[in-house]
């Protein structure tokens, strides 16, 4: 196929590519005609033949058409949703070359960052579906509205939705109860209903439900629905509990979980081992969310401090101390981290920290802090590659810390999300 000049590329013109190395968002870079493309539906080292979409500067977007030389790891995705739904990007590669695939965008933005890591340690799961215990649906309007509404999600790349009756990632109290749902919001939505929020609760027998708006669905439909259900089905509105380790946790519809509950030992096993030893010492935990990790921690720490922004995920957090018989050494502090930390080490040493912020990562003025006078032992967990490798160069390229391990934990098999749990060691 003879490749045209850069000038006159444009929407839906065709090329045929050899696919490079995978990048962060599930995109295999290549290039051709002068152009830099991010290939859709790719395998490193597949030659395609791929169409463009769209172009972000000088790079233009792309998705595969046809296949001419395909990878020994391509499989046919079994989501007959595809490749509509954006909500998965790898069902196209077979699992064990997802995990590797993964581990080289993490290895490649440490390089980047110009920061050491020892060898990287890398955990699958057994079974790579039916594990997002939260899922959150789109209210797709008919021809009559919400009378005769979808439910769905994005369209890959895009903001246009699609109607799914299943998904093969949700948990499968959730995918089961897809229809009754949809004929809820037929039934009891108004106008205005934009999204059902779901999280599968008590051991997947309940159901927590949060409509947006919440005024959007009527609460008497709710409540007659639910009283239809098979036993031992059931659907709440307010809190739903989870359990991991032998104790129990309350959680709200607006508190953050890990949607992947089921394989939580996976993840948060990786940053008790990075951790260490905590008989005895004061722990804080930055980001502590509704505290499923720091109630772990205190029934051996002689102190957790827990730093929260949010009142609601504090409040619960505070809760769950309590449920749990650790309420005497856990305490939450509601402030943001980067504000907190110089006060949490002036009341006393710190001899662990776990930062586990949001996918933006740390604020500037954490790491400073931390750089200068962090404690001897810091574990980071992170979703976004990028960040971390941001973070950790100022905190190991440029500071005082070593990378002791690097764990890249697939709690999003199907998709491009990884977590990575990183265990810092301050060398002054």
């Amino acid at each position: 196929m003879t490749a045209s000049p850069p000038e006159a590329l444009g929407s839906g013109t065709r090329l045929e590519v050899r696919c490079e190395g995978m990048v962060h968002g599930g995109l295999c870079l290549a290039h051709a005609a002068g152009a830099t493309l991010m290939v859709d539906g790719g395998i490193p080292g597949e030659l395609a033949e791929v169409s463009l979409t769209f172009r972000k500067g000088r790079t233009w977007f792309c998705r595969v058409e046809a296949v001419r030389e395909a990878s020994p790891d391509r499989v046919a995705p079994p989501c007959p949703f595809l490749p509509d739904c954006g909500g998965c990007q790898l069902q196209h590669v077979a699992y064990p070359r997802q995990l590797l695939l993964k581990r080289d965008v993490v290895l490649d933005a440490m390089r980047r960052a110009g920061v050491a890591v020892p060898e990287l340690r890398l955990h699958g799961m057994p079974d790579p579906w039916r594990y997002r215990w939260r899922g959150e649906f789109h209210v797709i309007p008919g021809e009559r509205g919400v009378a005769d509404a979808a439910l769905g999600f994005n369209r890959a790349r895009s903001w246009r939705k699609v109607a799914v009756d299943g998904c093969l990632i949700h948990h499968s109290r959730i995918s089961g109860s897809l229809p009754r749902l949809r004929e809820l919001v037929r039934r009891g939505g108004a106008t205005g209903l934009s999204v059902l929020h779901v999280t599968a609760g008590e051991d997947g027998v309940e159901l927590l439900l949060r409509p947006k708006p919440a005024a959007a669905l009527d609460r008497a439909v709710v409540d007659e629905m639910a009283a239809e259900l098979p036993a031992p089905e059931r659907w709440s509105t307010d809190l739903t509990t989870l359990h991991w380790r032998g104790r129990a946790f309350r959680v709200t519809p607006e508190s953050f979980m890990q949607v992947s509950w089921g394989h939580l030992d996976a993840l948060y096993g990786c940053v008790l081992a990075a951790l260490g030893e905590v008989a005895g010492r004061r722990i804080v935990d930055a980001y502590a969310g509704i505290g499923v990790l720091s109630a772990v921690l205190a029934a051996d720490a002689r102190e957790v401090v827990c730093i929260e922004s949010n009142r609601s995920a504090a409040r619960m957090g505070r809760l769950n101390a309590r449920i749990n018989e650790v309420g005497d050494r856990l305490r939450y502090l509601v402030e943001p981290v980067e504000s907190a930390l110089p006060g949490v080490a002036g009341a006393g040493a710190i001899d662990g920290l776990i930062l586990d912020p949001p996918r933006a990562g740390c604020d500037g003025r954490v790491t400073g802090w931390l750089a200068l006078a962090g404690p001897p032992r810091v574990v980071y967990v992170s979703c976004d590659p990028a960040t971390l490798a941001r973070d950790l160069h100022l905190l190991v390229a440029s500071g005082p810390y070593v990378v002791d391990s690097l764990d890249v934990v697939d709690m999003f098999p199907q998709t491009y999300h990884v977590e990575c749990v990183a265990a810092l060691r301050r060398q002054d």
